[in-house]
Order: structure tokens, then sequence, then C-alpha cells
């Protein structure tokens, strides 16, 4: 019996086709595979070696076959990706070294599920891969894009050659015509042992993406049933979409092409690097986020599909997301407590396994045991839907120019109690003198530098002194970052040129000087993963948790109320009365203050004495200023409501 396999995990979007070129005689000129080496080359998803050669009939060691299809798929190989994967899994494979060209590649591949290594934990680089071997690969990079098809029966000569792992995978893809048999005296064989050639590789993989990126007009809408290990029902075929949603009923989806196009319940998860617009024309970006990021699905057309992420509502391309109908779901992100910490589990669809880090205080209301459900990390629902509670992290939302009380050597000892290798033992001193040169929280600085450099190991951080990963491109993260003298150097600078006049100040990418998340603070236009800030947040809230322990000081957390700006560029004033000076504005709506004091008047109602900048920012670059004391009207006067005080967890 036929069966249909669903393929509902996450990576990346596709390259864009190039327009053809004209092209000098080479040694893959007059080749079979000559069109789909060019197409991939055009692509730079192959490329050619130092003495001009393609190769064609070259064989391709693991490794090369991986950054092949890495490239294809488009997988961020970023500095953050790269040290977020260490950060989990720092042994990944014992044959595979850090400095080698491939190391990233394999890496990122091996997380989105697309290749695993051997028994004993090694990968073989450098191994010739095999038909049946790059058929599992190929086979696991539809999944990444949510491939619908059909299972046909293999007709092949040499079937019973065939490794049971690979079986499967042979099927689907002999059954999208991404791989052929091979014609031996007259039969058909897949030679499921035979290596693999670079003219064969640029094949399978331009077909791929065709088939995922196939003409409009091959594309056909039909309403089916899906179900987990169930046989597929395939109703009825019509020629447009909307006929085809008018006619799907509950529990049904409708499919175009290959790919789930509509549901009506269930989930939605980014298999690209994806832009959130502010309109359905897709045309004025909000903020962006990396893929296997589930958000929340509010509506939905053949052209984009309406979300929610953060606080963010807005429209996503309908290519960018895979549909994930409930009759699918196999597992979620979610939220716990543990020992009155706040934890956040992130589930990988690729690998249908998660991880977990700290994020902060446990809110009162949560129950250990007990699975809660957020977008945003503050509004949080119960299992059934229902809402549990609303509750900010202090250190997510705390204003980053703040200063701490910790010294350098209670920074330096906290590394030392978490990480008793850390290379970053012995910066606490440059970290103090951050926050006092250019107004950066030196907790906030230094929980940071941890979470870019993955504790100061990562080779960035080893070879080129940059803690922040700053200067680091996509596709050449190493190569293109910024190299310091030292890592003194390379915290101040980062702390002067980047972190502060980028993201304190009132630029494009100022969403208030606070971690944040896809809505507001930092994280908004400064990281991809739309949970950078809570995993800061995290680090600073267990530095916080041991010093204060350890020293028999008071916490951090919690040491004054916080609230947020509701209106544009309120401004910060020297004194409880509108007429006093202005210091400074805080932006856009969303900015976070601490309350140092509250100033009810009669004339002008409840003002709020706030934590000021210590630095200036302009052409000179950031330097140290005082500027005082600081007011914000807040509520009760002719002036409207401008701040919001949050609930910070307890």
């Amino acid at each position: 019996m036929k069966k249909i396999s669903v393929f509902l995990v996450t990576l990346l979007m596709l390259l864009s086709v190039s327009a053809p070129a004209l092209h000098a005689q080479d040694d893959i000129s007059g080749s079979p595979f000559e069109e789909d080496m060019r197409s991939l080359i055009d692509k730079e998803i192959m490329q050619g070696f130092e003495d001009g050669t393609y190769r064609p009939k070259a064989e391709v060691t693991r490794a090369q076959f991986t950054a092949f299809i890495t490239r294809a798929l488009d997988l961020p190989v970023t500095e953050e990706v790269i040290t977020e994967l260490q950060s989990l899994n720092p042994t990944s494979f014992s044959d595979v070294d850090s400095g080698r060209w491939y190391y990233p590649y394999i890496l990122v591949a091996n997380n989105e599920g697309l290749i695993q290594g051997y028994p004993g934990g090694t990968f073989k680089p450098n191994e010739k891969i095999s038909r049946q071997n790059m058929a599992v690969i190929m086979m696991n990079a539809a999944k990444s894009k949510g491939i619908v098809t059909e299972t046909e029966p293999l007709t092949f000569k040499d079937n019973g050659k065939i490794r049971s792992y690979a079986k499967e995978a042979v099927q689907i893809l002999t059954g999208l015509e991404i791989i052929n048999g091979k014609v031996i005296n007259g039969g058909s064989y897949f030679a499921p042992s035979d290596l693999t050639t670079r003219g064969e590789t640029a094949a399978v993989i331009n077909r791929l993406l065709k088939v995922l990126n196939p003409p409009e007009e091959k594309y056909n809408y039909s309403v089916a049933t899906l179900g987990k290990d169930k046989d597929p029902v395939i109703h009825k075929s019509y020629k447009t979409y909307d006929q085809a949603v008018s006619n799907a009923s509950s529990g049904q989806v409708v499919l175009k092409g290959n790919s789930v196009a509509w549901i009506k319940d269930g989930k939605a998860v980014s298999n690209t690097f994806t832009n959130i617009y502010k309109d359905k024309n897709l045309s004025s970006s909000l903020t962006y986020f990396t893929s296997g990021v589930e958000v929340k699905l509010l509506d939905l057309t053949e052209d984009y599909a309406k979300v929610q992420l953060a606080d963010t509502v807005g429209y996503v391309a309908q290519k960018d997301i895979n549909l994930i109908p409930s009759s699918m779901i196999e597992g979620r992100s979610y939220y716990y407590a543990k020992n009155g910490d706040l934890y956040h589990y992130k589930y990988n669809t690729s690998l249908k396994s998660g991880s977990s880090y700290v994020y902060g205080k446990a809110p009162s209301f949560m129950r250990e045991g007990r699975k809660y459900y957020s977008y945003n990390g503050n509004t949080f629902l119960n299992e059934n839907g229902s809402k549990a509670g609303d509750a900010y992290q202090y250190f997510n939302r705390l204003p980053l120019y703040s200063n701490t009380s910790y010294t350098a050597e209670q920074l330096d000892n906290f590394i030392a109690a978490e990480q008793p290798d850390s290379p970053l033992i012995g910066t606490g001193d440059d970290f103090k003198k951050a926050e006092k040169l250019h107004g950066t929280n030196a907790l906030y600085l230094m929980a940071h530098a941890i979470h870019e450099s993955n504790w100061g190991k990562s080779r960035i951080a080893q070879d080129k002194n940059n803690l922040f990963g700053i200067g680091a491109r996509d596709g050449t993260p190493y190569e293109s970052a910024y190299s310091y003298k030292n890592f003194e150097t390379g915290i101040l600078k980062a702390a002067e040129d980047f972190i502060v006049p980028g993201y304190f100040e009132n630029t494009w990418k100022s969403y208030g000087a606070h971690l944040g998340n896809k809505s507001s603070g930092m994280n908004v236009y400064y990281a991809s993963d739309p949970y950078w800030g809570q995993k800061i947040a995290g680090h600073m809230y267990r530095a916080d948790k041991y010093l204060s322990k350890k020293y028999g000081g008071k916490s951090e957390r919690g040491a004054s109320p916080l609230a947020e700006t509701l209106k544009p560029d309120t401004n910060v004033r020297t004194s409880a009365r509108t007429s006093a000076n202005k210091l400074y504005p805080l932006g856009k709506a969303g900015s976070t203050v601490q309350i140092l004091d509250t100033v009810n008047t009669s004339s002008e109602g409840t003002w709020y004495e706030v934590t000021t900048k210590d630095y200036e920012s302009g052409k000179t670059g950031v330097k140290p200023v005082d500027h005082g004391d600081g007011f914000v009207y807040s509520h009760n006067g002719r002036y409207g409501t401008n701040l919001e005080k949050l609930n910070i967890a307890e």
C-alpha cells in the first residue's frame, strides 16, 4: 500500500536562481552534468579548485557533501549559531577539528538532522560518500522543507543490496525523480555502494531545489487528511488555492504541490531566516528571526501568513514557514518551573528533541511538573490554553546603562565557579572598566560575552580576542570577524563602538537599552535568535543568585521596580516638572526605566525618579557624563499615561 511521507521539520530558505551566464571553456564543458554544475556554481553552492578546474568526475567526501547541502539550503553558518551549538554539544565529533574548513558545516548540518555520525563519536569527514548515504541526507533535506510525497515500490534489480536504513530514502527520492538508477547491461540498478561524483552530486542537489521550488504552473491543490503513522486520504484536487480551502473541512489540510499550504488548527514553524513585515505586501520589515522558531498563526493566505512572535504581530511569506496540522505535532517548546527557577525548553523539530536553559525566577503562579506556553516570555498559558499569569524577568528588562554593585573580583569568581577552565577568568576588571568608561552594566556585559563566546572558548574569542562576534558575517564568520589586541581591547571597543551607540541610543536598531525579545530591547535587531535576550538574562540571573549567596549581599534582582514607556520619545527631565530641562528622550515605546523613587505632585500627577545614563554618545565617541537626577512623568496628570509598571516574577 502506498504511504505518504509528511516532513514537518525546519531548516532554511533556498537560494534564488540567478540569471544564466556565458561560461568559458573549462573541464565541465560537455559533461553530462554541465548544466547542473554551472547552476550550483552560480549559486555559490559548489566551488572550483585553485587550479581553475571543477572536476566533475572526482568523488565527493562526507565533509564536502555536507558543505554542499548546507549551502544549498542556505543554513546559517554564523558565529552566533556556531557558538550556540558548541555550548550545547562541546565535544561534537572526535575526528572533526574545529580549525578545519568543514567544521561549521558539519556542526550545523548535524544539529538540523541532515547527517549523523558513526558509533563511537566519529564523523569520518574524509570518507567518500556512497549513493545510498547520499540518498539519506537528501531525504533529510526534503524533510526540512515540509515535503509531502508518496513512496513508490522499488524496481531496481539490486534492491536487496540497499541497506535497510536507506530504503525509505531511495523510495522517496526516486519517486520525486531526484535520484535515478543506473542502466547496466540493459537492466536498472541503484548501485547503492557506488561512490558519488561531483557531477552526480550537482545533479541531485539541483533536482532537489527544483522540487522544493517548482515552476508555478506545476502546482496543484488538493484536500487531504494527514495523520501520524496513518495512510493519507487525498480527497479531491482543485485548480485554485481558494477552491481547495473552501472545500476543506475540520481536520483536513490543503496541499500545494508537495507542501502543506493551509491548516485549520496546528502550528507554524519558520524554515528559513524569516522577516516579519508590517503589511501584507511584505515591504517593510519589523524584525527577523532564524529557522526552527514556532510562531503563533493568526491568519493564512496563499501568499502570506499573519503571525505573532513575542508581542510583534505582522506578516511573513507563506513559503518561509512550515505548517504543521494538529494531527502531526510531535513536540513543542515550553516553559517550566524547577527549584524556584524558570526554564525554557526549546524543541528542535528536526531532531525531535530539545534542550533547556535557565531564564530567571519562576513566577509564583507556576507549579512544578507542569508545562506553560508563551510567545513573549512574560504571558504564560496553561496546557489547556487558559491564561496562567503574567510575569517579566528582571534582568531581561533592566536598563543596561545601570551599574552593578558586583566587583571585578566577584565577577571573576562567578566565571571560575561555573567554568574553571574559562579564558574569561581575569576579565572582571575589563567589564568594570567598560561600565565606568562607556556606560554598560558590567554584569550584563560579562553575561553577553559568556553567551556569544561560549565562555571565551570559541575560535573567534581565542584567535581574535573577539568575545561578541563583532564584524562576523553570515557564511564567513571567522574570516570576517574583527581582531583585537587582547580581551580588554575587545571588550572596551565592543561597548564603545557597537553596543552603546548602536543599541542604547536612539537609532533604527534601538528598541530600548534592555535585552528584551523580538518586540523590545536589543534583541529586536541584535540577533536572529528570538531568545538571545532571554539566554543572556539567564546568565545574569545565575550570576546574581550565586554571588549574592556567596558574599551574603542583597540580590540585585528586583532591587528596584521597573516600568516601560507607552509612548515614543518619553522625556527624562532634571526635575518632576514638565518645564524642567530635558536630559534625553527614551526613544521608542517599550523602553524600560529603573524606578528609584515616586514623586506625587498636585499639579502634574505622578512622576518617577529613575536611573539615568552615566555616559554620552556623540561624534567623538562614548564618554562618561554625570546626568545627575532624572525624572519621568508617569500618570494621573493631564498628559495621560506615559509609563506602566512591569510585574516582575517573584
